[in-house]
């Protein structure tokens, strides 16, 4: 079970070399990460939120309907009408 100690952070692992990779790295000070943000990102954000709808909508819907039918439910089983009703008086 021996181990041999401490053998690396990763990337550096101690193990033989990489021949053939060719890696490359962008300094984060030379990218612009808010680059068009406004101009593109509020039009990026409606196009793929309005391509969505189709799947978030009726979840929203059902889950509304339910949540409002339960509401009234309720109200009209705590009045004196949804008592009575209930009870037969």
């Amino acid at each position: 079970m021996g181990g041999h100690g401490y053998s690396g952070w990763w990337g550096n692992m101690g193990g033989p070399k990489h021949r053939g990779i060719v890696t490359y790295q962008l300094s984060p000070y030379e990218m612009k990460t808010n680059a068009h943000l406004i101009s593109k990102g509020t039009h990026n954000f409606f196009r793929r939120t309005s391509s969505q709808l189709g799947y978030i909508l009726p979840g929203v819907f059902l889950f509304w309907a339910v949540t409002h039918f339960g509401k009234k439910r309720h109200e009209y089983i705590n009045s004196k009408a949804g008592h009575a009703a209930e009870h037969g008086h």
